[in-house]
């Protein structure tokens, strides 16, 4: 995401861009480098909705998401699909929850990373569906693909982008996506909405913070830059394609949004029993 962004950014900027991977630990690594970077502008976080999970998975966190972090702009949000292995007796939403309730607990769903937009479609998906599933946690989604692949695992969740090419292979089975709307990319894949769980609809947002205490000014540089750079058509296309849907927010609507994800996940994972130390 950040490496489509950047560059655009850049320009704009006058500055150039050096986007680093920082994971580890459920982005608490990522994060707290930021956090506790120098408020100048110059280090700056890109994160999932992983963001708002963290104070109900890691009660003893370094850093503070709200006093810590400053939002800058949210760039785009995307919907995750459910995705099944070939071998799996499942064509649809409901022949995957039928199997669960058949078998509590014996479907295995594997995730990138805990408290990352797959683990909380699956538990909204157990909530909503009144089923149990196995969590399956993996260091990033690649070997989480790979297993499900290769038949080691039942289900998994996964943007559209990481996984189409192994959908169009017929490597795996799309199931259904947890966007609002049927995506433009797989106008065949149908909603969880249009499945009989009209619950199930995840949006996860993809945002930009800078470290808490940066002046005002340089924040309002930042967002400019990176609204401007994602509303460009080539960039807001090429994200389209992958399954994304350009935002641009501002701050003060990041802020907000930031908040009420913050309430919405937490008490999903609360009411699981997900929540961490």
């Amino acid at each position: 995401m950040a490496r489509i962004i950047a560059p655009r950014a850049a320009e704009r900027l006058g500055q150039p861009i050096v986007v680093e991977n920082r994971p580890s630990a459920s982005t608490v690594v990522g994060v707290e480098a930021v956090a506790r970077a120098r408020p100048d502008g110059y280090t700056l976080l890109i994160i999932d909705t992983t963001l708002p999970v963290l104070p109900t998975l890691n009660r003893q966190l370094p850093f503070d998401i709200f006093k810590d972090l400053m939002p800058i702009s949210f760039a785009v949000s995307g919907p995750t699909t459910l995705i099944v292995r070939n071998s799996l007796p499942a064509h649809s939403l409901q022949d995957v929850i039928a199997l669960a309730r058949a078998s509590p607990g014996r479907l295995t769903y594997a995730t990138g990373s805990v408290g990352g937009t797959a683990h909380l479609a699956g538990l909204l998906l157990q909530e909503a569906a009144g089923i149990k599933l196995t969590h399956v946690p993996y260091a990033g989604a690649g070997q989480a693909a790979n297993d499900l692949v290769g038949g080691h695992i039942d289900i998994t969740f996964s943007a559209i982008s990481a996984i189409q090419g192994l959908i169009e292979a017929g490597s795996v089975r799309a199931i259904a996506t947890t966007a609002e709307q049927r995506l433009p990319s797989m106008p065949d894949l149908p909603t969880f909405r249009e499945s009989g769980l009209p619950e199930v609809v995840v949006a996860a947002h993809w945002g930009f913070y800078a470290p808490g205490g940066t002046p005002p000014q340089i924040i309002q540089q930042l967002s400019a830059a990176f609204v401007a750079a994602v509303r460009e058509p080539a960039v807001s296309s090429d994200l389209e394609h992958r399954g994304y849907v350009a935002l641009g927010t501002t701050p003060e609507e990041q802020a907000r949004i930031l908040r009420e994800e913050f309430e919405k996940w937490g008490g999903v994972m609360r009411r699981a029993g997900a929540q961490g130390g």
